[in-house]
């Protein structure tokens, strides 16, 4: 007699040991982190096109994935799933690669024009420090030291499109600082003009060599007073200027300090200023630019021409109202070795002087 109960209960459980449901194909959990990794890593911003896609592959591969998962266990099949997802797989991995790839290139990038535009500035603050009509240069450098730091934090994080945005503000306040110094000292860098301040600071050493006397040479750009005894340097002095020191002088109160060939006419050794050195402005030359002046209307009509110019002391780091200053233990030294009558010769700029300015017009 046949064992009908066995072989059915033997039919029964080999149908569950091979009918057992395939499991999930990892595949499709490796998509979902590659996914949320693409994201993170910018895809839509570096990679747009291929993340497109790569959403449009990853859809139709979830899709497929849905559906086979919906069928009862007995009939599931992951195989097609499975290689949708590795297409998939491979398309991700190439994106991070590309997006990898375009970071290094904009973080060297980026670094390299921080670093220029930090020089930059650097050079343009030293270019400018004792420069007193640089306020506003040094208002914009100010921003732009502002900027760029706060473009070095983002540039640590990788957030380089932000970085971008914050250099070129920095160029753009660098820029204009260059163009308000260029503007400032535009006449410093005219080949005629420096020819007359080198003739004038020649003919007063010559004199100087010539009449065996103490002469003056004020050079601006350079703040430095320096003296000459019969032809020879005999001693220079650092000075403070007025607070628009390197213009010429053309009537009161533009804070000028005057440029050209002066004498002392009057000894003060009871000035406000501890002792001072009054010298011969306005003289004839400086009369006839402010008459030629007023006469275009450059300056306003009820303008003077302004009086009582001085060498005198007071510290080499404060701002005169054109006049120009010296520490007092200078100012000391000068007074014992000058007399009313010394020559004083004040020019923007003597020879190789320019170096400083040549560097901001090169930037």
């Amino acid at each position: 007699m046949r064992n009908y109960p066995l072989l059915f209960s033997i039919i029964i459980l080999l149908m569950c040991i091979g009918c057992s449901a395939p499991p999930e194909p990892p595949e499709v959990h490796y998509a979902e982190v590659q996914l949320l990794a693409l994201l993170k890593a910018g895809a839509t911003e570096y990679a747009p096109d291929g993340y497109k896609k790569y959403k449009v592959a990853y859809r139709d591969a979830n899709d497929e994935f849905i559906k086979e998962d919906a069928k009862f266990r007995w009939f599931k099949d992951y195989t097609s799933v499975r290689e949708q997802f590795r297409l998939v797989l491979g398309k991700g991995n190439k994106i991070l690669a590309t997006i990898k790839k375009i970071k290094e290139e904009k973080s060297q990038n980026v670094g390299q024009r921080i670093s220029s535009l930090k020089d930059r500035v650097a050079s343009l603050k030293e270019s400018t420090s004792m420069i007193n009509e640089a306020r506003l240069v040094r208002r914009s450098l100010s921003k732009a030291e502002v900027l760029l730091s706060e473009a070095e934090f983002l540039f640590k994080k990788g957030n380089y499109d932000a970085v971008e945005t914050k250099l070129n503000l920095v160029n753009t306040y660098s820029l204009k600082s260059m163009d308000i110094a260029n503007s400032i000292l535009s006449r410093y860098m005219d080949k005629n003009q420096l020819v007359k301040w080198r003739k004038l600071v020649e003919e007063t050493i010559e004199e100087s060599k010539r009449k065996g006397i103490v002469v003056i040479i004020v050079s601006k750009i350079d703040q430095e007073l320096i003296v000459y005894k019969k032809g020879n340097k005999i001693g220079d002095y650092d000075i403070g200027l007025g607070r628009n020191g390197l213009k010429d002088k053309l009537y009161a109160g533009d804070g000028a300090t005057p440029e050209g060939r002066y004498y002392i006419v009057k000894k003060n050794a009871g000035s406000r200023y501890y002792k001072a050195l009054l010298f011969d402005y306005p003289n004839k030359e400086d009369r006839m630019r402010f008459a030629q002046a007023k006469k275009k209307g450059l300056i306003p009509a009820r303008t003077n021409i302004g009086s009582l110019v001085e060498i005198h002391g007071g510290g080499s780091d404060g701002m005169t109202r054109g006049c120009v200053s010296l520490e007092n233990s200078d100012i000391d030294k000068l007074f014992a070795i000058v007399n009313e009558g010394t020559p004083v010769t004040i020019v923007g700029a003597v020879n190789g002087t320019l170096e400083r300015l040549s560097s901001i017009k090169n930037e």
